[in-house]
């Protein structure tokens, strides 16, 4: 899935993985938090917050595991996003991304960042 750059696409990210996990809530569940945090990093921390940014969800499903994994467009360049001044409000959301899932974790992908979590099923 690849969507733009905006505020408006992480409820949509949201939607879109409960929609494919529709059959296990509890699953669901953990991923809908997932995604809206990564995506939520990726507008503020990277250059996919940029005016014309995109931010690209890969979802991976097999008997074994469940994996989403979310890349950016690479650091913040001029006119890039500003991290809400609030920081109180945020930033607890990778905590319990990490407690949700069996494993994260994060590096480099080409031309940008990937974060990503799996659950074992």
């Amino acid at each position: 899935m690849d969507v733009p750059g905006t505020e408006e696409a992480i409820p949509f990210l949201r939607r879109w993985v409960r929609l494919l996990l529709g059959d296990e809530p509890e699953l669901a569940e953990a991923f809908e938090l997932i995604a809206s945090e990564y995506g939520t990093n990726a507008l503020w921390h990277s250059a996919s917050g940029a005016p014309g940014g995109r931010i690209r969800i890969e979802f991976c499903v097999d008997a074994r595991r469940a994996r989403l994994t979310v890349l950016d467009e690479g650091p913040v360049s001029e006119g890039g996003r500003a991290v809400p001044e609030d920081v109180d409000e945020h930033g607890r959301g990778l905590v319990l991304a990490g407690a949700y899932a069996d494993q994260v974790g994060y590096g480099d992908s080409a031309g940008g960042r990937a974060a990503w979590a799996s659950i074992d099923r």
